[in-house]
């Protein structure tokens, strides 16, 4: 990726820079991935399986990976003090993309149909019931992510996918998200393309106010799932101390390209 920076103002006001990620910023936005999902009531439950889900982990791995490949773009949000504040990445699809700079990428893999998964049926919200109920609840978003990657995405047409978005929770409501989101929309509309994204709910509104829109819902009743309910502190998405997590909303969205 070449340098390439832009400055943005968030609508309540801190100014930022947008610089490609490289790998010397892993560790720190692995960091921010974990304290980010840390009040997710959605990642809380998945932690209480027999399987470990640590999200730092999972967050550094995914950078290292996608980093070596040509299809995939990362930027960071840099503050005045230096201090990265956020981050987002995108990929292409394989379907005629080629890299000439940091706005845009080569023809590797798709992430559509990857691992040979056959096209499922509409999915009927439970599969097969699992020993362990985090791994049903993997089961059914796994399921339901294909749905969506093999009978909403357009086949054969080049797209975008948002591949993470993560902002620090002590920067949250001060613009990042819309600038990072902006960033990535000049791609995508300098190339005529579409973004799709897999949302999680707290990240809803800020892809709403960025273009993007709703094709598709997941919803998840979460005390299906978890195999305790929540203790005092856990976040639950009632906001409540009832005894119960609430209901979780995973949306599929797509932003069309400015005039398409």
């Amino acid at each position: 990726m070449s340098s390439h920076s832009s400055s943005s103002s968030g609508t309540q006001g801190i100014p930022v820079s947008i610089q490609p990620l490289g790998s010397p910023d892993i560790p720190i936005c692995a960091e921010l991935s974990a304290a980010a999902f840390a009040a997710d009531p959605h990642t809380t439950v998945k932690q209480l399986g027999r399987q470990p889900y640590d999200m730092f982990t999972m967050a550094r791995s995914s950078l290292e990976e996608n980093l070596k490949r040509q299809n995939f773009v990362y930027v960071k949000a840099v503050d005045e003090q230096g201090t990265v504040v956020g981050y987002a990445g995108w990929v292409f699809s394989s379907a005629g993309q080629t890299r000439a700079s940091s706005r845009s990428t080569g023809n590797k893999k798709s992430v559509t149909g990857e691992g040979g998964v056959a096209e499922p049926d509409e999915p009927n919200g439970r599969g097969e019931t699992e020993a362990d109920p985090i791994e049903r609840l993997h089961s059914l978003e796994a399921t339901d992510t294909q749905y969506w990657l093999q009978n909403l995405v357009p086949k054969d047409v080049p797209c975008m996918f948002v591949v993470g978005l993560t902002v620090s929770p002590s920067h949250e409501g001060r613009g990042i998200s819309s600038a990072l989101l902006r960033h990535g929309n000049a791609i995508a509309d300098e190339r005529g393309l579409s973004i799709w994204v897999h949302s999680s709910h707290q990240a809803y509104a800020a892809y709403k106010k960025a273009g993007f829109e709703t094709r598709r819902e997941l919803r998840i009743d979460l005390d299906d799932y978890a195999p305790r309910p929540p203790r005092d502190g856990e976040p639950t998405m009632t906001g409540e101390h009832d005894g119960r997590w609430g209901q979780y909303v995973i949306r599929y969205m797509e932003r069309k390209p400015s005039g398409g």
